[in-house]
């Protein structure tokens, strides 16, 4: 099956960033090596999808759908890194990213503009 048809096609990317997902193992948190990318975008139907692209093979892996106020971005305190975490309040779903940008200084507005993104109303 080709990537297309595993996942809707997105209507607007509202934002891009260099970020590298993780997986948790027991109380850790492991990076995956790859070059990704997280995208925040509007698909046809109008929903917000959560994606994350291997920036090599140029194919989304996972894409959530994210409704207002169902999940929060923020930085992993425990973490002394460039770890966040997307949290659902809906369910336990818990992702694990690490920035990959390369300047450390955009961190908290990407992570800012992430949760704005994500919480909007529906229609907006």
């Amino acid at each position: 099956m080709s990537s297309s048809e595993a996942f809707p096609v997105m209507q607007e990317i509202m934002l891009e960033f260099r970020a590298g997902k993780m997986s948790l193992q027991g109380t850790r948190v492991v990076p995956d090596a790859r070059k990704g990318l997280v995208r925040i975008a509007r698909g046809d139907e109008g929903l917000i999808h959560f994606q994350w692209l291997d920036r090599n093979q140029n194919t989304v892996e996972d894409d959530q759908i994210v409704f207002p106020d169902e999940a929060l971005f923020e930085k992993v305190n425990q973490s002394s890194d460039r770890v966040y975490i997307l949290k659902f309040n809906s369910d336990d779903r818990k992702l694990f990213f690490w920035m990959q940008e390369p300047r450390a200084e955009g961190d908290a507005e990407l992570c800012s503009s992430v949760n704005q993104y994500l919480n909007q109303p529906l229609g907006m």
